[in-house]
């Protein structure tokens, strides 16, 4: 196999030429990679402002689609089906379905699958812009549109708590009519609808999200957006997308299927030895909370409609941070790294910044082996998986996670044929915010 994560550009449209039998579709992927922004690391998403479908909604956890390209071009084999057992944007998916291949992704965020789905599927540009013109136009707010769902948090909007709050009254209400109203439309209408205004909630509230959560704009007191402000950009995201889909209306629809749930479960529902290659990125050690992350669009588009559900879409996460208070479940992980990693944590306890870390370590390399375990099972013989993963640090420990995971997955049926590093990442302000952590590209054969 080549080192794909150091090609250029060329190379990759070159990979994905050889991979499409269709001169056609060689065209159109040659396009839309050629869109991509060249120099940046292929493990971010830092590339794509301009690729179509993937402009759609900033995703920063994402890898690139020349990451995946690069990779199912240097597999030693013709790729027919991958799957991605955390799929975020789709970013594996919609490059599968640029060459051809049939993908399928698994993804536990609502949101974040209708994301995928609306990326895959095939709308009528035209009849979608007048759907959309004739509920913006017929657009009725109702009393339910103010209330707060059940469990909501009240800082979501005006008047809010303390003097803050995330959306003005008028805006909040907008876009809860607008997700309302959405339904009465045909199924893919309407969810590309609640994905485009999910696009534009962010920059319309009082707010700007990070890994680590959400932060108040600064000024946002004298900076408040309007109802007017989030339908023009709600416009605006539409045109991009009908844009977009105009452009690449000659794709086929393809072999390509989106299953929502936890993966450590849902993985089970695909059929054995029926896969080529799983490419994925799944979330790192780093106690980010990414249902958090993504509070904003899950509340106010309808996904959460209380705090039970808030709790159970949480709960049904890989245990990658210590937001919630995880059950103890047996040791999965066989790892002598992850041994001394995990008493190298107990032991400087009192200083980490919350003492449930060295469990929370643990239960992430249990839940990593669940779904390597489910992937010796769909994999053939012979085939790969490759796998985008970040260390972490808690008060000056490393979690070497390529050392750990190299080590529990040799017992379980897989085998590392490459490894390299592909960014180095910034360490948290505790730590100095040095770049001091690796992001690693591991592939493994399934034996």
């Amino acid at each position: 196999m080549t080192e794909f994560w150091e090609s250029t550009l060329a190379e990759t449209v070159r990979i994905s030429e050889r991979l499409t039998d269709n001169p056609t579709r060689s065209q159109d992927v040659t396009e839309w990679l050629g869109r991509y922004l060249e120099g940046v690391p292929t493990s971010s998403n830092q590339g794509t402002a301009n690729l179509p479908f993937q402009r759609w909604f900033h995703f920063k956890e994402a890898f690139s689609p020349k990451f995946v390209a690069d990779t199912l071009g240097s597999l030693p084999y013709k790729v027919e089906s991958c799957v991605d057992p955390f799929g975020g944007s789709g970013t594996t998916a919609l490059t599968c379905r640029m060459l051809g291949i049939a993908s399928t992704s698994v993804e536990v965020n609502p949101f974040l699958a209708d994301l995928i789905e609306a990326k895959l599927s095939t709308v009528a540009p035209a009849a979608f812009c007048a759907s959309y013109e004739r509920l913006i136009k017929n657009l009725e707010t109702r009393e339910a549109d103010q209330a707060l769902a059940p469990g909501m948090p009240r800082t979501m909007v005006a008047p809010g708590m303390n003097d803050r709050y995330v959306f003005p009254r008028d805006v909040y209400t907008t876009a809860r009519a607008i997700a309302r109203q959405s339904n009465d439309l045909l199924p893919d209408y309407a969810r590309l609808v609640r994905v485009l205004l999910g696009s534009v909630l962010v920059s319309n509230s009082n707010v700007v999200i990070n890994g680590k959560g959400r932060r108040y704009r600064r000024g946002w007191q004298t900076k408040q957006r309007s109802c007017a402000d989030l339908i023009e950009s709600l416009d605006a995201a539409i045109d991009v997308a009908a844009a977009d889909i105009t452009r690449f209306s000659g794709l086929p629809r393809g072999r390509h299927s989106v299953i929502r749930g936890d993966a450590r479960v849902t993985l089970g529902s695909i059929r054995e030895s029926s896969v080529d290659v799983a490419i994925f990125s799944p979330p790192y050690p780093n106690s980010f909370d990414y249902t958090d992350v993504y509070n904003l669009e899950l509340w106010i588009l309808g996904y959460l409609n209380s705090g039970a559900a808030n709790r159970d879409l949480r709960h049904d996460t890989l245990r990658s941070h210590v937001q919630m208070k995880w059950h103890s479940t047996p040791r999965f992980a066989v790892s002598e790294v992850l041994d001394k990693t995990l008493a190298a944590l107990r032991q400087v306890r009192a200083d980490l910044w919350n003492p449930n870390i060295p469990e929370m370590v643990g239960f992430y390399f249990d839940d990593l082996c669940k779904i390597f375990q489910h992937l010796k099972r769909i994999l053939r013989r012979g085939r790969h998986a490759v796998v985008a993963i970040g260390d972490s640090q808690y008060a000056s420990i490393h979690v070497d996670v390529a050392s750990i995971l190299i080590e529990s997955l040799s017992g379980i049926g897989f085998r590392l044929t490459e490894q390299g590093a592909i960014r180095s990442m910034r360490n948290s302000s505790q730590h100095g915010g040095s770049f001091e952590l690796s992001e690693h590209c591991l592939v493994f054969e399934r034996l």
